[in-house]
């Protein structure tokens, strides 16, 4: 049961994420992910933090590098939508969801993300551009340390989460 529940997550995409926003995504203080670029993806994803953090960002935010693990998953998220930020008002509207304490540098995409979940600990895997699939060489050391770290109530939330995702997909399709 527990095996075929981490399955599924493992099929799930992966974004990967410079940190400290990975971590600010999986512990629900920021809602909308920035990107140069818009994506047709709905649904659950895994939050990667990437190998190197935002200096910059981190600098402006007055955090330290240390407080912040990189170079694995860190937990889920549900991408809810996907939206242009085509002026500075825009994106000034939306700083309290994407915390960017910077500038508008001019069009980008907001990712809407929901209801995450966190690991207990970061499972250290190697990221990827883009939304990608975590690589066969790699499953099974993710597999192996979710399984391992994970307490039940992770496995137990991320498992209604996923039977509800297949009920909301079996019900659009049933609509006329």
């Amino acid at each position: 049961m527990i095996n075929d529940i981490i399955d599924n997550l493992l099929s799930l995409p992966v974004l990967s994420v410079r940190q400290p926003w990975a971590s600010y995504l999986v512990s629900g203080l920021k809602s909308v992910e920035l990107r140069t670029w818009s994506s047709q993806y709905r649904g659950w994803v895994w939050i990667h933090a990437g190998k190197r953090p935002d200096r910059e960002a981190m600098d402006l935010l007055d955090v330290c590098c240390e407080e912040f693990r990189c170079g694995g998953l860190l937990g889920l998220a549900k991408i809810e939508s996907c939206f242009l930020i085509d002026s500075e008002a825009k994106w000034l509207e939306l700083r309290g969801e994407h915390l960017s304490p910077g500038y508008y540098g001019g069009s980008c995409y907001g990712w809407q993300m929901s209801d995450v979940i966190g690991l207990p600990d970061i499972v250290e895997c190697p990221g990827e551009l883009g939304l990608f699939k975590l690589k066969s060489q790699v499953y099974e050391k993710v597999h192996n340390e979710i399984e391992r770290c994970s307490p039940k109530e992770f496995l137990d939330c991320a498992r209604n989460l996923l039977l509800e995702e297949v009920s909301n997909v079996a019900v659009r399709k049933a609509e006329p």
